[in-house]
């Protein structure tokens, strides 16, 4: 178990971390904040697992191949970090503990609201028909040293891939994860995932916070104050983006709702209201990667959010430009969503 945790610590701490700080090396707003390392390096991971494990889904690949190639990307990714940002990493430490220092009283009460919510995650479980595949394509994966060869609900082999799953392979995602740290699907999923994306979540409506607020900390404390208020009294539907953060959250839906559709307005603020740099640019088609990868929803909705937040700068700022490289990133939604329509 402690070697579990280590290497889930590694994986899922500082391999994100490392690649975040590829990305904030070539922006100037806020470069040394902890939560846009880890929001970046998130990105950076799934939208490299979804660029690396479709072709190999395609190509009837190995779980094995898949952990080998997708793991010594992020390998590299990370060692590539680490020479370009060696001084600046201990900066980044630093200024945390700085920033811990001058917390005011709203911050305190938004960590105490987390913390709860944390607590009824690791005491209660939620669980649903999606258990059903998710978690047992996952194991199944392992099992069998594949991809998505096998129907989870029976186990008999495909004819066909599965057009509603084969685009967002999160269940591989978690098979690689569960497989590189000896953990259980179903503990990955329901236990690690849940409180990982929870607490990126938070990191994400944070960052929009201090973006807004112009770094202000007592806004940016009454502002997630209220977005966790808004999450606890979210349960009037079972479909709410608080609901499922709080109950799903080890979901490719509750990911999408509750950390990636919220990180394209982040980044839509660095971009057109902070002038954002190139590094900005390719953080958002990795992003639209990601979204693709969680959930089908994504392919959607991630290329409709984008879209319309480019049409309205377009239109205020009267630059095509924006619209081409906003399309620029939509390009693996518009793929995915060609696929799609011809397998289905």
């Amino acid at each position: 178990m402690i070697k579990s945790m280590a290497l889930i610590a590694v994986v899922l701490g500082v391999l994100p971390f490392l690649l975040g700080m590829l990305y904030t090396k070539f922006v100037d707003e806020e470069k040394n904040n902890l939560l846009l390392q880890l929001a970046g390096g998130y990105v950076l991971m799934l939208g490299i697992f979804e660029l690396v494990a479709l072709p190999l889904i395609w190509l009837r690949g190995s779980l094995n191949l898949l952990t080998g190639i997708y793991g010594g990307s992020i390998l590299v990714l990370a060692g590539i970090s680490i020479i370009l940002n060696g001084k600046r990493i201990l900066q980044v430490i630093t200024d945390t503990f700085l920033a811990v220092r001058e917390f005011t009283l709203c911050i305190w009460a938004q960590l105490a609201l987390i913390a709860g919510q944390v607590i009824f995650y690791i005491k209660y479980q939620y669980s649903n028909a999606d258990d059903a595949f998710f978690v047992a394509a996952a194991t199944t994966a392992i099992e069998t040293n594949s991809i998505i060869a096998y129907n989870p609900y029976t186990g008999t082999a495909y004819e066909s891939l599965p057009s509603r799953y084969v685009l967002s392979p999160l269940y591989g995602f978690n098979a690689v994860l569960s497989k590189v740290t000896d953990t259980h699907p179903a503990i990955m999923a329901h236990m690690i995932f849940m409180l990982v994306f929870l607490l990126l979540a938070y990191a994400v409506f944070a960052l929009i916070g201090r973006a807004l607020f112009a770094k202000n900390m007592e806004k940016t404390g009454y502002f997630l104050i209220m977005i966790s208020v808004l999450h606890l009294f979210a349960a009037y539907s079972e479909r709410t983006s608080g609901l499922v953060l709080l109950i799903r959250l080890w979901q490719g839906k509750a990911i999408l709702a509750g950390v990636l559709l919220p990180m394209i307005l982040y980044l839509a603020i660095r971009i057109f209201l902070l002038e954002g740099k190139l590094a900005d640019w390719i953080l958002l088609f990795f992003l639209m990667c990601a979204c693709c990868m969680v959930s089908s929803m994504g392919i959607m909705l991630g290329a409709i959010m984008v879209g319309i937040l480019g049409l309205l700068f377009a239109w205020k700022h009267k630059n095509i430009r924006i619209l081409l490289l906003l399309a620029f990133c939509c390009l693996p939604n518009l793929l995915c969503a060609g696929i799609y329509l011809v397998i289905r």
